[in-house]
């Protein structure tokens, strides 16, 4: 039953596109075999070594039997792979090493370096500078085009995410022939060895003062790529969660050392101690509050939420820059919003969903507090007219907490009371870590000072490998126009 949770994402996502059952895609992941290697020649890179680990590491989330070949020389990455597989999967862990020459029986080959083997389901990654590449099954490469770059571990963890993507669609049989290249620099997809490396990344480490808003599965990989960047700094991470095992599916930093633990507190460990997280385990709304206090704007904010009434609130904080990052089904979407140029802002970008509850509603079902309460006074203690206007099932709760502050109550039933959620969106590790190395190369550009004119609006598909990037625009209607104090009259 573990894995079943553990695999529950990726298999929804997978049931809908083969109209197959969750559960027959969770049976099917249980019972594949995947291997993943690093050729020789390519052991001794860090960035070829990157791209191996987190391919073990996104692989091993939808599927526990992974075998691993590296060469003798690197055998303590087998050990380090083991010791992953166990911390995620516990007594099913069945990570094996294997021989050079066992390629057979498996599913899908995962190779590090640039050797196509036809007539096997192989699939080779291999990156340079800003750049991910692969090739797939059927793709009429021989070789992956490779050249020496300077060391950037964003083109490897790009390259981990295209290759974990490609074998978990070559396991569902969806999976089309594919040799393609990606830049994280230029946003360009191209045929292998067409596009720049992009610049070399800074020899001093630089400083990043941020809030990230949303702890979860991009965030994950957004700091994922951010912890082997030149970056050091102070954040403010906000988010209302503790980590479930059903996250382990999806949150690339996440094991089961971490559940029950709030979700800020993972983010804080994983990038210390170059940089100073300071973990906010509360809603948006009651942080808002903290600016009041002395706690000040930075010039740019990184968002990892899937809700857009909260990601409307962050945009109207107005920072410099907006770097908001999400994932849907095999989609991955970044909007680097800055309106101080004239760029779009999210008010236009995203569109409230109808169905979307408002966060204090949500508050209010949660916790039998009235919304005039949370909205207007969410810093006062809860009182006995409080808990007599409360729905009878949350009265006893309300009772004991009588004395205590609405928001305190409330950030304690979001970390310890948190329901299972029957309707939870399908997702998959790659296309999350995929929004969150695009949004930690935007906030890597930020830093150099390669700024967009306009703001960006990014998305790549997994299941056409397309990707587009376009930089937006608001109208002369939008909020930002008359709100923004950068450009408001």
């Amino acid at each position: 039953m573990t894995d079943a949770i553990i695999l529950s994402r990726p298999a929804r996502l997978a049931a809908g596109l083969t109209h197959a059952s969750d559960e027959e895609l969770e049976y099917l992941f249980t019972h594949k075999r995947i291997q993943i290697r690093l050729e020789e020649r390519f052991a001794c890179l860090p960035d070829s070594r990157e791209a191996f680990s987190l391919a073990v590491n996104q692989c091993l989330r939808f599927c526990p039997n992974i075998s691993v070949y590296v060469p003798p020389s690197e055998s303590a990455l087998t050990v380090e792979c083991r010791e992953l597989s166990r911390r995620i999967h516990a007594s099913r862990s069945n990570l094996i090493p294997v021989a050079s020459d066992d390629t057979s029986d498996f599913d899908a080959i995962l190779n590090v370096g640039s050797k196509v083997a036809e007539g096997l389901p192989w699939i080779t990654i291999n990156s340079g500078g800003w750049v991910g590449r692969l090739a797939g099954p059927g793709s009429g490469v021989e070789n992956l085009f490779w050249e020496r770059q300077p060391q950037n571990p964003l083109g490897a963890i790009a390259a981990a995410c295209l290759g974990t993507g490609a074998v978990f669609l070559h396991i569902i049989g969806q999976l089309p022939p594919l040799a393609a290249e990606f830049s994280l620099f230029t946003h360009e997809c191209a045929t292998p060895g067409t596009l720049a490396a992009g610049p070399q990344l800074p020899s001093f480490p630089l400083t990043l003062n941020a809030f990230v808003v949303g702890c979860g599965a991009v965030t994950n990989g957004w700091a994922y790529a951010i912890k082997r960047l030149p970056v050091i700094g102070e954040l403010q991470a906000i988010d209302r969660q503790t980590l479930r095992i059903e996250n382990l599916g999806t949150y690339v930093a996440a094991d089961r050392g971490w559940l029950q633990q709030p979700k800020v507190e993972l983010i804080r460990t994983l990038l210390s101690p170059r940089i100073t997280v300071t973990p906010r385990p509360e809603e948006w709304e009651f942080f808002k509050i903290r600016l009041k206090y002395g706690i000040a704007c930075p010039d740019i904010i990184v968002n990892g939420l899937d809700n857009v009434e909260t990601r409307h609130s962050v945009q109207r904080l107005w920072p410099g820059t907006l770097v908001d990052m999400a994932a849907g089904g095999l989609t991955s979407q970044v909007i680097v919003s800055q309106p101080s140029k004239g760029g779009m802002c999210l008010l236009r970008g995203l569109i409230r969903p109808p169905d979307e509850m408002a966060w204090a509603e949500r508050l209010s079902r949660q916790t039998g507090l009235r919304i005039e309460r949370i909205l207007n006074e969410p810093t006062m203690p809860i009182t006995q007219e409080d808990v007599e206007m409360a729905r009878p099932q949350n009265r006893a709760d309300l009772e004991r907490a009588r004395g205590r502050l609405i928001c305190g109550h409330v950030t304690r039933q979001n970390l310890e009371m948190e329901e299972v959620d029957p309707d939870f969106a399908p997702a998959v590790p790659f296309v999350t870590s995929w929004s969150g190395v695009v949004g930690a190369a935007e906030t890597l550009k930020w830093l150099m000072g390669h700024q967009h004119n306009l703001s960006l609006f990014y998305q790549k598909s997994f299941q056409s490998a397309r990707v587009r990037a376009l930089n937006m625009i608001c109208d002369q209607l939008c909020e930002c126009h008359r709100l923004n104090p950068f450009t408001a009259a």
